[in-house]
């Protein structure tokens, strides 16, 4: 039946349908379909074993692509922190035109709020 049935026909299988009675189905078969029916039910899952703290932070850290990113910049971080940043002050006054100093120093603000 790959044809859309139309109203007549549709009527038609109805009124055969009606005239057979109802059909009974079989106490063979109903118990092939249950049987079947509870195969195919989704069965219990086992929950996964516990990863433990390092596991857990691990995974929070994306494993080992993050713990790879985080590695890269922890070793870039110190190259720069460590090695002598006089190129890049070459650079910046290249760039900027202009040098700048500023002082870190907390003590000095305290100084300079005497009039004299």
């Amino acid at each position: 039946m790959t044809e859309p049935l139309n109203d007549r026909q549709l009527d038609a299988l109805f009124d055969t349908t009606r005239e057979r009675g109802t059909m009974d189905a079989g106490e063979a078969f109903l118990a092939r379909l249950s049987a079947d029916a509870a195969a195919e039910m989704p069965r219990r899952m086992e929950a996964p074993p516990s990863r433990g703290a390092i596991g857990t932070i691990w995974a929070g850290i994306g494993g080992w692509a993050g713990f790879g990113g985080l590695a890269a910049a922890t070793v870039a971080g110190l190259w720069i922190g460590i090695a002598s940043p006089a190129g890049i002050a070459d650079f910046t006054d290249s760039v900027l035109g202009e040098t700048m100093t500023v002082s870190f120093d907390p003590t000095a603000a305290l100084f300079e709020t005497e009039e004299g």
